[in-house]
């Protein structure tokens, strides 16, 4: 054995030493010159858990840099740059840490299990979205033994607060849109995409501008006392969920949807053909909220809820075929349609919103509970603003619907 601090020996006794030593170490720190495998198993075992901890570390490290204004101290212009430039994530990268951390802060359990390893980082990430203080044991011990991809399908369509038993939505879960376009057609879209923001009078997501675009492209009626874009929205007369039939596929939908669509459209009725028993809904079962697929083109209106189908249809029975004459009634009657939309200019209500492009009519007073037609309780919003206020609290009416009350 070599002493460095010993006196003895020659300087190449020591290098040869020291080469031997290096030798002896480098099938372990080396991979590709590891010749047992259970040695490369235990390396990337422990490079996974010391991963789970790194990423905690850095997710809690960029939750102080935010509260500390770290990008501004050091001469950037956001957090997002600062983060770029020197950890090398992009913005997404660096929202979804900054999530992952605020959450961590207050579930002690799923934070330990990151830095322990017990759990690994793809994991933590998908539980942070639905676990709580009160859940977080229970997602612990479904998640251990589990694959990444299965509990991010699980997860995608649970509520934050859910537990692993409870019962799926679907109508959660949020479709990811990828194209490879050219330069020309990006400007194009970059054009349209400022243009839709300008007439909605503010910044918008992703899901709303793309909405709001196909709403423009699929077209709808001119008459003005007809609803004013046309898809078909199925609700289920056993479970009371709704869906939406596109391109020979049915999409689970937020109920929201399809109250959004009792607002203002057509009805069909029971479409069922008088069947009976529980199933799953489909295109060809359950009642259409919004109306049926004419050859004019794409059709949308929309129905009241199926138990009260018969309030705009009379004679119509639940469970038997609408008749040809019952087979597209609107929601609300032209004249009283052509009414408001004059009264606010064929143009949404919500001020600084410039829309006038496919303008729905709604509701103050909601259809189930008790609400009629009266004009003076309906209100022009655009399909964005309309969404939105039937995505709110059921309870209280969005603020932008305020503001348009006093303008009306």
């Amino acid at each position: 054995m070599v002493g460095y601090g010993s006196t003895s020996g020659s300087p190449a006794a020591l290098s040869e030493g020291a080469t031997t030593s290096e030798s002896e170490s480098e099938p372990e720190s080396e991979p590709e010159a590891a010749l047992d495998w259970s040695q490369v198993h235990q390396r990337i075992v422990q490079l996974g858990t010391e991963r789970g901890a790194h990423e905690r570390e850095l997710c809690h490290w960029l939750v102080a840099a935010e509260r500390l204004e770290v990008h501004r101290r050091t001469g950037y212009a956001s957090l997002r740059e600062y983060v770029e430039r020197v950890v090398g994530l992009n913005g997404r990268q660096t929202e979804e840490r900054l999530r992952v951390g605020h959450v961590l802060v207050g579930l002690p359990l799923l934070d330990s299990a990151l830095r322990s390893g017990q759990l690994c980082w793809s994991v933590v990430r998908e539980l942070s979205r639905v676990a709580i203080q009160e859940t977080e044991e229970a997602w612990i011990g479904w998640a251990k033994g589990r694959r990444s991809r299965e509990v991010e399908q699980a997860v995608v369509a649970l509520r934050r607060g859910d537990r692993p038993e409870d019962r799926p939505d679907p109508s959660l879960i949020k479709h990811r849109l990828r194209f490879e376009v050219r330069a020309e057609t990006m400007a194009l879209f970059r054009d349209l995409q400022a243009a839709v923001r300008r007439d909605l009078g503010g910044p918008v997501d992703d899901d709303m501008l793309l909405y709001e675009i196909a709403r423009r492209a699929l077209g709808g009626p001119r008459d003005e006392g007809r609803a004013s874009y046309q898809i078909a929205v199925t609700t289920c007369e056993c479970c009371g969920r709704a869906s939406i039939d596109a391109g020979g596929e049915s999409y689970a939908v937020e109920n929201s949807v399809a109250e959004m669509a009792a607002c203002d459209g057509q009805q069909v009725g029971s479409v069922d053909g008088g069947r009976h028993g529980h199933q799953q809904p489909g295109p060809e079962q359950g009642r259409y909220q919004e109306g049926r697929r004419q050859q004019a083109g794409p059709l949308v209106g929309a129905g009241p809820p199926a138990s009260t189908a018969s309030a705009s249809a009379p004679g119509v029975s639940p469970t038997a075929p609408p008749s040809r004459e019952h087979r597209a009634t609107q929601t609300i009657p032209p004249a009283t349609r052509r009414k408001v939309m004059r009264r606010h200019h064929k143009r949404c209500a919500v001020p600084g919103c410039q829309n006038h492009v496919f303008v729905d009519l709604h509701h103050l007073d909601p259809l189930g509970e008790g609400g009629s037609h009266d004009p003076d309780r309906l209100i022009a919003l655009c399909g964005a603003h309309h969404r939105a206020t039937h995505a709110g609290p059921p309870d209280q009416l969005a603020p932008f619907v305020h503001a348009a009350l006093r303008c009306a």
